[in-house]
């Protein structure tokens, strides 16, 4: 069920005002351990009913059942996009959030808005990532214990997830032990792993199948450090990605492509064979145009057609080195035909766009689209191909 959304009003009544309900979906059935679940009922099934979930989702208010004593809900906006197993955060007298979309292959765990770096092309806003409230460390735990443990993939991501410190070693814990089969991918600037100590708990605690993203954005400590605006912020990338390969934790790099570094792919591609060869695989990636992106669109944007060549020629040096690489968020029209076998439907489903140009091409199904944020991008090109 595709573009189902992620925040549902209605009628919504939790018993203590200051709390809020997380739990699993399960829609029309009874299971044995209520206190993980919020059960939801439509109006034929009413009669199945029972005393000790989490809480109660109802298609209509019901007349029958002593509503005084649980946390229910009814007459819910898109009630039926509700899916079992599904995770929710049920807040009082607000609303229904999805934080876990169980027919999703893109779930992802936001730990933190904030961040220690200032990309300009930062898809958040200052506004979000300067938000001084970080999300409870208590509501992380519960979202994580009601995700069903045979989840193929989890992204933790920010802001920094790294500037949790210790809440984000608890946090990798809680994940190992209740998702012991599961995929994660920790999305990171990299510098927190510059410090040993930190590290070496990183280690420790990070659940055996995690790997870990990080940006590169040049090999240029100058270029790279203007991108991020910190000063030092490319010395303390490399390092903490040497000291993570250095304990055997799997390493991505994310090469975000922009005005200011398209120019530099190839020798970015040669700094990463020659200095951290090791790496499990690097992604290359179009700007998502919101946010700071948005915000400072001149210095960042810069069209597909123009950064198509250099694109080619950093993929064969990285290939042909043996490392694993990838093209996202990239419209094929725009890319080296010969580069279409790496090319990757990225875009989250409910970010998908397409030009109505693109009805006419023939491997439409095969591409990835555009942002909806980016397709109106006055100088976006799209070349069908028939």
């Amino acid at each position: 069920m595709n573009n189902r959304p992620f925040i549902l009003k209605g009628n919504i009544n939790i018993q203590d005002p200051d709390q809020y309900i997380i739990g699993k979906i399960i829609k029309n059935k009874n299971v044995e351990e209520k206190e993980s679940y919020i059960q939801v009922l439509d109006n034929k099934n009413i009669n199945l009913y029972q005393k000790g979930y989490k809480g109660y989702i109802f298609e209509k208010k019901p007349q029958n059942i002593e509503l005084d004593r649980i946390n229910y809900c009814y007459e819910i906006e898109n009630y039926e996009t509700l899916l079992n197993y599904d995770v929710v955060e049920i807040i009082n007298n607000k609303n229904i959030r999805v934080l876990y979309r169980d027919d999703s292959e893109d779930n992802a765990i936001v730990v933190t808005n904030q961040c220690n770096s200032n990309c300009i092309m930062c898809p958040d806003a200052d506004s979000i990532r300067n938000t001084k409230e970080n999300p409870s460390i208590k509501k992380i735990l519960e979202h994580i214990r009601c995700i069903p443990d045979d989840t193929e993939h989890i992204t933790i991501t920010g802001g920094e997830p790294g500037i949790l410190k210790e809440n984000l070693i608890t946090i990798l814990k809680e994940c190992k032990e209740y998702l012991p089969n599961t995929d994660f991918l920790l999305l990171s600037n990299g510098r927190v792993f510059s410090n040993t100590e930190f590290v070496d708990k990183i280690k420790e605690n990070i659940p055996l199948n995690t790997r870990i993203a990080i940006p590169v954005y040049s090999d240029s400590e100058k270029i790279h450090d203007e991108i991020i605006r910190v000063k030092g912020g490319f010395k303390q990338t490399i390092v903490g990605i040497k000291k993570l390969l250095e304990r055997d934790i799997d390493v991505e790099i994310r090469i975000v492509v922009l005005k200011k570094n398209y120019n530099y792919l190839e020798n970015i591609a040669k700094f990463i064979v020659k200095e951290i060869p090791k790496v499990k695989m690097v992604n290359i990636m179009a700007l998502e145009m919101t946010g700071n992106a948005y915000k400072n669109r001149e210095k960042v944007w810069i069209g597909f057609e123009k950064v198509s060549k250099n694109i080619h020629q950093a993929c064969l040096i990285l290939l042909k080195a043996g490392i694993i690489t990838n093209l996202y968020n990239f419209p094929l029209c725009n890319i080296n035909q010969s580069l279409f076998s790496i090319a990757h439907k990225s875009i989250t489903d409910y970010k998908i766009k397409y030009k109505e140009e693109c009805n006419k091409c023939k491997v439409k199904e095969k591409c990835g689209g555009f942002f909806n944020s980016t397709i109106n991008v006055k100088d976006i090109k799209v070349k069908p191909i028939i």
